[in-house]
């Protein structure tokens, strides 16, 4: 049935994603614990299968779909569990008075523009790798996408860049 889909044929799709679709929501459902979220997780699942249909080596597809599905879930998760805590961050910041919410934003603003600055000076492989993940708060996924390259190369690349950070930055200096 893979070589059908592969071959184009729609229908071989169907009944592939008909047989698998309640499989794959039942992944989803038990990390997201979201009717709504598993289903649209579950839908990026059988897209994220298109695309990566060509790698697929014929062993075990429930399986492969399977660590497909659970990925999916596990980075949406970790991707809300970032903007929670970005909100409470947010909300514990606005609890100061106004005097002390303006120094604090201009000071941040502050930081943020010396560590755009200081990125420039790490090694060009390691650069990206930093702004997408400190500064645009992207998953590892999404890096890997924009960058072209696997997941464990992105989280290399951020281990390295943590190291490269603590030996080259003074931590006063942000």
């Amino acid at each position: 049935m893979i070589k059908k889909i592969k071959a184009g044929n729609t229908q071989a799709l169907r009944i592939l994603i008909e047989r698998y679709k309640n499989h794959v929501f039942r992944i989803t459902m038990s990390v997201v614990h979201n009717e709504k979220d598993a289903e649209d997780l579950a839908q990026e699942t059988f897209i994220k299968m298109m695309d990566a249909l060509s790698t697929y080596q014929s062993q075990g597809f429930k399986t492969w779909i399977s660590r497909i599905a659970l990925h999916k879930a596990i980075d949406y998760k970790r991707k809300l569990q970032r903007k929670k805590e970005e909100l409470s961050t947010f909300e514990e910041d606005n609890q100061w008075s106004d005097n002390n919410n303006v120094e604090k934003e201009i000071t941040t603003k502050e930081v943020r523009r010396r560590v755009r600055e200081s990125i420039t000076s790490m090694p060009d492989k390691l650069q990206l790798v930093v702004h997408y993940y400190y500064l645009e708060d992207c998953s590892y996924k999404e890096i890997a996408d924009k960058l072209a390259i696997e997941e464990p190369n992105v989280k290399m690349r951020l281990y390295r860049a943590r190291k490269w950070m603590k030996t080259h930055w003074k931590e006063e200096d942000f």
